[in-house]
């Protein structure tokens, strides 16, 4: 009699605990860990997952987002990163004191502060996957536009590398500069610039979409030098987030590729080519003086390891101007050559190689490919 009524207690203690969980808006936030779960691996198991979750469901929330963070004037993903840590340490106060106010059910109130926690901590997970994560496995950029993407020879990549030469030092003697002989260019104008010229790719590509807002410049740009950012795309408000700090004829370039992040493009080889796209199809000077100026610096890199002799005549097409911002900009990134700005590093590759990227940091380099088969295909003709 006694182990009948045992068990009937034991039964209601559980049914009560389901019907308090399941009234819990905490109960229903870490649920959402699992279900994350599910959709990512949807999209790395499920052939053409990823493509329609982009083109549909994330296509309509990053563009209703983007707009609305867009109306504000500064970075919201900026002002929720600064918060996190005083936010998190402010949380773990208010547990303690809930705890010892608590008194005789110390040990429930020390558990729902942690449920609460791990309910947000699933919340952001979730977030990412939605957010960001599935888009890893969309089809890449040259697929998209129709690019036949082959191995070439160390003459096909010099070829283009004096091309892009040709064409940065053309746009670069269009450009005013400093008294040190450096392009000058006005950042506050490139917001709306780099916009308008990645909004006009979908003109000409359907699976490249248009109507997203401006980036956005970071106020604590330098700091993002130190740890090696240029950029960053923030997925939980879908803004462009742009390191200003930065020599200024790298930042549409930059602005350019964080946009395609945006757009759901994020493969770094797929963003770095989509932003050289955006740049040199921009009726706009310094637009098309970044996008062939990057384009040339990943370019020649390749050139260098494949053949020196090659390099070395390739880089007699340089004009004064380019060489200069090529000086200033290498002056500026050896001031931030320390401990942090690897580690950093290191981080970003790692981050990379676990979202489907095999390559790495190493990635970004990878849109030399692209660059080459789109001039074949659509520039030397």
């Amino acid at each position: 009699m006694n182990e009948k009524k045992t068990g009937k207690s034991f039964t209601q203690w559980i049914r009560h605990f389901f019907q308090i969980a399941l009234r819990s808006v905490w109960f229903w936030l870490v649920m959402l860990l699992p279900l994350g779960g599910i959709l990512y691996l949807c999209a790395e198991k499920i052939p053409g997952f990823a493509d329609l979750y982009c083109g549909g469901v994330y296509r309509f929330i990053s563009l209703l987002w983007n707009n609305l963070s867009g109306i504000l004037p500064f970075s919201f993903g900026e002002v929720i990163v600064v918060l996190v840590v005083p936010s998190l340490l402010a949380y773990i106060i208010f547990v303690f004191v809930c705890v010892i106010r608590a008194k005789k059910k110390r040990l429930r109130a020390f558990f729902k502060g942690v449920l609460r926690l791990f309910a947000v901590v699933s919340l952001i997970l979730f977030l990412f996957v939605t957010n960001c994560g599935i888009n890893y496995y969309c089809t890449d950029a040259a697929q998209k536009i129709g690019l036949d993407v082959h191995p070439t020879s160390k003459e096909e990549l010099y070829e283009v590398c004096v091309y892009l030469a040709d064409s940065a030092s053309y746009y670069r003697s269009r450009i005013p500069e400093n008294s040190e002989g450096v392009c000058e260019i006005d950042i506050s104008s490139l917001y709306s610039k780099s916009a308008e010229a990645s909004n006009s790719l979908s003109e000409k590509y359907d699976n490249i979409p248009g109507g997203y807002s401006s980036p956005k410049g970071v106020m604590l740009s330098r700091g993002m030098s130190y740890l090696n950012i240029t950029g960053v795309y923030f997925p939980f408000t879908f803004e462009a987030n742009v390191n200003t700090d930065v020599p200024s004829f790298s930042v549409p370039f930059t602005m350019c590729h964080e946009l395609a992040h945006v757009r759901g493009i994020m493969h770094e080889e797929d963003a770095n080519f989509i932003s050289y796209l955006s740049c040199i199809e921009s009726d706009d000077d310094i637009m098309n003086y970044s996008g062939n100026i990057m384009a040339m610096m990943y370019a020649s890199n390749k050139l260098y390891s494949a053949d020196k002799e090659l390099y070395r005549e390739f880089f007699t097409h340089i004009s004064k101007g380019v060489y200069n911002d090529l000086e200033y900009y290498s002056d500026y990134w050896k001031e931030f050559e320390t401990p942090v700005a690897e580690a950093a590093s290191n981080i970003n590759d790692k981050y990379l190689k676990s979202n489907s990227q095999k390559s790495g940091v190493k990635s970004y380099g990878k849109m030399v490919d692209l660059v080459i088969a789109h001039y074949y295909a659509r520039l030397k003709h």
